[in-house]
């Protein structure tokens, strides 16, 4: 077998070992002289502790080197101590702990690549140096510059670290040209990243190094645009011949490869780490209800086994440059190539298109998507590059945009990101019985909007549904602006600081507004749920009077218990969104205007932070459906919902044309933080040239058409259920799970019958 072969043997011979978490049976409050520091200097000794003590060893056929600490986005994190008892129990208080770190933003890989650690280090002294000097010196920037070049120091001997072990590894080693290449790692490891890069492989190796301690700190990055910043190395080495296209083949496998380090997919080797004080993602850390529930923690339960292997890393290819010009080059498609030849799950891989994308990108993205794995995932460059520029962003850094962590966009490199969660579907069922929920019989919303029993007109229904998404969405977004700043008083991240701009030229933590951009949107979920349950309550109960509000909600109550005919009739007599019906479709498009004109109204009361709009579940569609009780589009109670934008489960009739017809009918320019149109197709129906054709065609039009973002998979419910029954025949199937894709093998049994369900549906 060739290198990139016997890699990713090895990988997947990995991914059955159980991997071990450490740090967190450590601390750096040794004595009270530490106790007595800042806390962000306290926090970069833990850093500095953990990246340098944490196990460390180089793989077998390696090019790239660093093995990250065990961490995950569901499971939690494992870090030493560095705050002390009465710190955390007063960030208690206040909703938020040490593991209360949202690092779901993209470092500048290109000042990266081109300064270096010294280059960085050289600034963050004049500076240091400047408020030093100044007569209104700051003690928390000046505590911050120390934590920064603490973090630069740790990384500095991060890199000596690994590059000794390569060269021990290199005096043992017997095959003289893998001796050769140990030497060349610890030659490269010795310059980089203290030193800018001049090789791919330099380049390759420096980012990674780099992205290593950042992801063993619990700072779980994506990757944004590496074709971009890694294209300049590329070219340079081919064109002086100091590597050939195959060895730089090589080296990107090898660093495509260290994304799945910590993939299991044996779920009994898994752990369940997360610390009952930790929040969920983009929740209200004010909110002490919202605390990461028992799913996230116990085996075997709602969402165990779905994100464990997630640790949002995600790439994003193709697209613009910042002049405007097609930026997809050679190191584009040969990203894509490797990485559908090593069947990765990490990174998560995305493409953006724009009218200049050339019909190769079309092509070969066709040709992966109709195979199965569900990406890369589609961008509308000509949707979101304008949805930041009316945002205020420049038009140069716009066209820059990439991903976070799962598919929200966001200007790499400079931007704080987070995210406030609107459950339309919640907000529906309150509208109905009076702020009840129906799963916890508890009274959750006290906005009075009438008892809808007594509605007599479908108008009154929609105003009140609209006002209580309004209020869900407002207080959310109100309750962001009032909490802004509290995690750096128990979770400052000075590492993360020195590669986001503008932190080191302020002076603040990536946690206290030291970021140029602040962009905090408003993700709604459940909106074909809510928009099939409003069209059915329309046309049943005030057009057709086949029943009334009455019977509607008592039966939702009951969970249609004595009522499966209405049951039945819910779903089989009213018009579903996602079958290019405008009786739905024109309801999805007044309820996405009537909220998107409400949140411009509310972006005036604060431009510090930018607020817009995106519709998704991520990978929580069942955990949503679960938190609801029955709904009038006659999905029994706890039953999944739709992910992300796509129409609900077994609902869209009509096809994947027809799919994008009713998405992209509404304005969703508002929504440019995304709002995934995720569906399934039978890869039979995309074989040969002219599948490919047609594929392409779709992705096409999907884009002239105004979507946002577009997701393919391309199984069929035959292959899932050959893998639940052989599961070693089909170890690296990958379907789309949210924001991500998973090792179907690897998913409980429980999520693995809701993706057949959706494969046998189409969504």
């Amino acid at each position: 077998m060739g290198r990139i072969d016997r890699i990713k043997e090895r990988m997947f011979n990995g991914f059955k070992e159980k991997k071990e978490w450490w740090g967190s049976e450590h601390s750096i409050l040794t004595n009270d002289r530490i106790k007595e520091l800042p806390i962000v200097i306290r926090k970069a000794m833990a850093i500095d502790f953990k990246i340098n003590n944490m196990p460390a060893y180089i793989n077998p056929d390696e090019l790239i080197v660093g093995i990250a600490a065990m961490a995950s986005s569901e499971l939690g994190h494992a870090f030493p101590e560095y705050a002390t008892q009465e710190e955390k129990e007063e960030a208690a208080q206040k909703g938020v702990g040490v593991h209360s770190v949202w690092a779901h933003l993209p470092i500048n890989a290109e000042k990266l690549l081109k300064l270096g650690l010294h280059g960085y280090r050289e600034r963050i002294f004049n500076k240091l140096k400047e408020e030093l000097a100044s007569e209104e010196c700051d003690e928390a920037k000046v505590s911050e510059y120390r934590a920064m070049l603490i973090s630069l120091d740790a990384l500095k001997r991060f890199a000596e670290r690994y590059s000794k072990i390569a060269l021990s590894d290199a005096v043992k080693e017997t095959d003289p040209k893998r001796r050769i290449e140990l030497l060349e790692i610890s030659r490269i490891l010795g310059k980089t990243p203290e030193q800018p890069p001049e090789t791919l492989h330099e380049a390759l190796q420096c980012f990674w190094l780099v992205y290593c301690a950042l992801h063993s700190t619990m700072d779980l990055i994506p990757i944004a645009r590496c074709d971009q910043y890694f294209y300049p190395f590329y070219e340079r080495d081919i064109e002086n011949g100091s590597i050939t296209r195959e060895i730089a083949e090589e080296l990107l496998a090898s660093w495509l490869v260290k994304f799945s380090d910590r993939v299991q997919t044996d779920l009994t080797t898994w752990e369940s780490y997360a610390e009952v004080t930790d929040f969920a993602p983009g929740g209200n850390p004010i909110d002490l209800n919202n605390k990461v529930p028992p799913y996230f923690t116990a085996p075997g339960t709602d969402n165990f086994g779905i994100g464990a292997n997630s640790w949002f890393m995600n790439a994003i290819l193709g697209g613009q440059k910042r002049d405007g010009r097609d930026a997809t080059n050679e190191l584009t498609y040969m990203i894509l190539r490797i990485w559908h030849r090593l069947e990765l799950i990490a990174p998560v891989m995305s493409v953006r298109f724009f009218k200049g994308s050339p019909q190769r990108l079309y092509d070969e993205c066709a040709k992966i998507l109709r195979s199965g794995c569900g990406e890369p995932a589609l961008y509308n460059d000509e949707q979101i590059i304008k949805g930041f520029v009316e945002m205020g962003v420049p038009f140069e850094e716009a066209r820059d945009y990439s991903n976070d962590g799962c598919w929200e966009t966001l200007i790499p490199g400079c931007t704080d990101h987070n995210h406030v969660d609107v459950e339309s579907l919640l907000q529906l069922e309150y509208t109905l019985h009076n702020g009840i929920s129906l799963v916890r019989k508890t009274k959750e919303c006290e906005l009075d909007t009438g008892d809808a029993k007594s509605f007599t007109d479908f108008e009154q229904l929609y105003d009140a549904y609209i006002a209580h998404m309004k209020k869900a969405v407002g207080d959310g977004i109100r309750m962001r602006r009032k909490i802004y700043g509290i995690h750096s008083t128990i979770a400052p991240d000075p590492m993360l600081s020195i590669f986001i701009d503008d932190c080191v030229e302020n002076g603040l933590d990536i946690t206290n507004g030291g970021a140029r951009y602040i962009m905090y949107p408003a993700i709604i979920s459940g909106m074909a749920n809510t928009v099939d349950s409003l069209a059915a309550i329309k046309k049943l109960v005030f057009e057709q009077k086949l029943f009334t509000m009455e019977q509607i909600i008592d039966a939702t109550s009951a969970n249609f218990e004595g009522n499966e005919k209405m049951r039945r009739t819910l779903i089989s007599w009213a018009p579903k969104f996602g079958n290019d019906e405008n009786y739905v479709d024109e309801l999805m498009v007044r309820i996405l205007t009537d909220i998107s004109a409400f949140v411009k109204e509310l972006q005036k009361e604060d431009t510090r932070m930018m607020h817009f709009l995106a519709l998704g579940t991520f990978e929580h569609y069942a955990k949503l459906g679960a938190r609801c009780g029955a709904s009038p589009d006659g999905r029994s109670a706890g039953d999944t919902i739709s992910s992300n934008y796509s129409p609900s489960v077994g609902c869209d009739k009509q096809g994947p044309t027809a799919a994008v017809l009713s998405c992209t009918k509404p304005d969703l320019l508002p929504y440019f933080g995304g709002c995934p149109l995720d569906i399934q197709i039978n890869p039979n129906e995309a074989s040969g040239d002219e599948g490919i054709n047609r594929l392409g065609g779709l992705i096409r039009s999907f884009m002239e058409l105004g979507g946002i973002i577009f997701t393919i998979t391309g199984v069929s419910e035959e292959m899932l259920r050959d893998a639940q029954k052989n599961p070693d025949k089909h170890r690296g199937l990958r379907v789309r799970i949210g924001g991500y894709s998973g090792y179907f093998v690897a998913l409980p049994p429980f999520h693995q019958e809701i993706m057949i369900n959706r494969v046998k549906h189409g969504i």
